[in-house]
């Protein structure tokens, strides 16, 4: 059985949100991975969690929606079954996010998860084998289930077990934090653990890692993080940029589960950004800066070009603005980096071991708290604004959010 693996698709980020024309590589990147699962007659696509950047529909735009239901509705037509399991910025406790009404329209899978004192996890089969996931949680609480062994699965695993999951995995001596040195002080479990958990387990589909692992283009594994397609913040450019200078482009990969290990081959996808990076002096002028602009462009693969600049607090605004505004007339984009501004700080809670507990104590806080503040936004609303702020989106961001949950109530 021949299954294309991705994750991390992130569609409906924030990234680029400001270029109608440069939201459109995720959507481009999600029909160019469907077009590659029916060139090589997979039978299966699995998205190890994250396929949507958020998990209720009024936080996605109309068109990410309507165009996703087209790519798993080709899908559908030809026979290929779409596995999806949540992650960290998609999944919702009470069943009733975008994940669950695709499944509901019969056009994504998806392995049965519920979240208390334990993770239940309920099997799925799939012509020979079943599927499970591990689904990605707040601040990556997955972690804490795992490794205090609060894992349960619930029913009976008849075929070849595929585990999905979406966390921090460290594969044997590859630990991620080495590899990827932003998420050394990261949360992870380890393979050896999730073994036995889940025994016998043919293949570990893995998620939340953004960058590939392993890097080389085929070899055999059971255990593999395809990485993400586009990404949805500034780590995941400039670890575009490092990847493409080490030869290794953003990938999906296609697995065979045949053999006592499955063999896997990198497939090298063409709609993601093809980034440079520039770190301008402190003092520069109008010219120059537009000359270096220009100088990275041509060296870039159209139609999907990323400039980021690392700039100093000392830059001109006038610079600025211009390198934005003639990337744009270039159908090009430039992404400005201030050194020196720290990257926001996941907002870290006290208490993780009981996620939906927590989620319903917090819910029914707010219900309290808002009406005496005069506050008529929705509690879940405020949930989703926390939300941000637990995932570091960027300051700016999360006022332009708060501002239009203001105004929707007004």
């Amino acid at each position: 059985m021949r299954i294309l693996h991705t994750s991390d698709l992130h569609l409906g980020s924030r990234l680029f949100s400001d270029n109608p024309s440069f939201k459109k590589v995720f959507h481009e990147a999600f029909k160019e991975i469907a077009e590659i699962a029916l060139s090589k007659s997979c039978s299966l696509v699995l998205v190890s969690g994250d396929l949507f950047d958020s998990s209720t529909l009024n936080r996605i735009d109309s068109e990410t929606v309507l165009r996703s239901v087209e790519v798993l509705r080709e899908l559908k037509k030809h026979g290929v079954k779409v596995a999806v399991s949540p992650g960290n910025h998609d999944i919702h406790l009470d069943g009733e996010g975008v994940l669950d009404l695709l499944e509901k329209a019969e056009l994504i899978l998806k392995p049965g998860v519920r979240v208390g004192d334990l993770i239940e996890v309920k099997p799925l089969d799939v012509d020979d084998y079943t599927l499970l996931a591990l689904p990605g949680l707040r601040n990556s609480s997955e972690v804490d289930f795992v490794n205090s062994r609060r894992i349960k699965i619930v029913g009976e695993a008849r075929g070849r077990k595929i585990v999905m999951a979406h966390s921090i995995v460290d594969i044997g001596s590859l630990r991620v934090g080495d590899l990827v040195p932003r998420l050394s002080g990261e949360k992870s479990v380890s393979l050896n653990t999730l073994d036995t958990l889940f025994p016998q387990a043919v293949y570990f589909a893995l998620g939340h890692v953004h960058y590939p692992l392993p890097l080389e283009k085929t070899g055999r594994t059971r255990a593999a993080y395809p990485g993400a397609p586009v990404g949805y913040d500034l780590n995941d450019l400039l670890d575009s940029f490092f990847l493409k200078n080490k030869g290794i482009r953003r990938r999906v990969l296609l697995v065979d589960l045949e053999g006592e290990t499955p063999r896997y081959e990198a497939v090298e996808l063409s709609n993601t950004p093809d980034v440079g990076y520039v770190e301008l002096p402190e003092k520069v002028d109008l010219a120059t800066a537009l000359s270096t602009l220009s100088n990275v462009m041509e060296k870039l693969k159209k139609p999907w070009r990323v400039v980021v600049f690392s700039v100093s607090r000392s830059v001109d605004s006038t610079v600025l603005a211009r390198l934005r505004s003639t990337a744009e007339r270039e159908s090009a984009y430039a992404y400005i980096r201030v050194r020196g501004v720290e990257e926001a700080e996941p907002f870290a809670l006290t208490s993780l071991a009981q996620v939906s507990d927590l989620f319903e104590s917090e819910r029914k806080l707010l219900e309290q708290l808002l009406p005496r503040y005069g506050l008529k936004i929705p509690p879940d609303r405020v949930q989703e604004l926390i939300d941000l702020v637990s995932r570091g989106v960027p300051v700016e961001e999360i006022i332009r959010e708060i501002l239009k949950a203001v105004d929707e109530v007004e």
